[in-house]
């Protein structure tokens, strides 16, 4: 069975990424069954919207980039969300048919993935394991050419309810720091107008000045 990320595509993540891992690639085969399910390409602009389940603190987060990286939708361009639930999971939306696609990690497949030895040498902390040449880039390929079935779930959603950001264009001066921040982040104390970081040391300042 071909795979459907290209070489090119792959080492281009991982030059993004930064490493050669698992997750990675997982991100990149999860993403791509995304598009290929809503019949779309790659995103140019914002006509696409991902959103993420991964928590913050959430084991192989390498997913994300390879979210990322295969569906075009960056922290940068505001279409890359994050609503952690702690899953391995991303959801797909096309934004003008208000379509979208949920891909998340097949139970026991991720069971199998948390025993493949150079992950379970890190949530078992064996620090002296060293993969084999060549390993990692055999299972990185066992992941792109596997059956779709056997490593996601695959949900489809119409009418998805998507609100787009509405865009904040005000914008005040703080009055401690004098750094721009956009209206809708201010502050108002005692005829100032502050941002969130001097607001909080202000109202500090006050808590503490009043426990002398």
């Amino acid at each position: 069975m071909s795979t459907v990320i290209s070489n090119d595509n792959l080492k281009a993540a991982q030059a993004f990424h930064g490493n050669v891992c698992l997750g990675l690639p997982l991100g990149l085969r999860a993403g791509q069954e995304a598009l290929q399910a809503l019949n779309v390409p790659r995103a140019k602009d914002k006509e696409l919207v991902t959103i993420v389940e991964l928590a913050p603190e959430q084991f192989s987060h390498c997913f994300v980039d390879g979210i990322q990286w295969i569906t075009g939708c960056t922290t940068g361009k505001n279409n890359l969300q994050v609503q952690p639930m702690g899953k391995f999971a991303a959801t797909v939306v096309d934004v003008s048919r208000h379509i979208a696609v949920r891909v998340s990690y097949r139970t026991d497949f991720l069971k199998e993935f948390l025993n493949w030895p150079p992950v379970a040498a890190k949530w078992t902390h064996q620090k002296d394991f060293h993969p084999q040449p060549g390993e990692v880039n055999d299972d990185i390929q066992a992941v792109l050419t596997r059956p779709v079935a056997e490593l996601f779930t695959l949900q489809f959603f119409e009418n998805y309810p998507y609100l787009s950001p509405v865009m904040d264009w005000s914008h005040e001066v703080c009055s401690d720091c004098g750094e721009l921040v956009i209206g809708s982040y201010t502050h108002s104390l005692a005829g100032a107008v502050l941002c969130p970081a001097c607001w909080s040391h202000r109202v500090y300042a006050q808590v503490e000045e009043g426990k002398d």
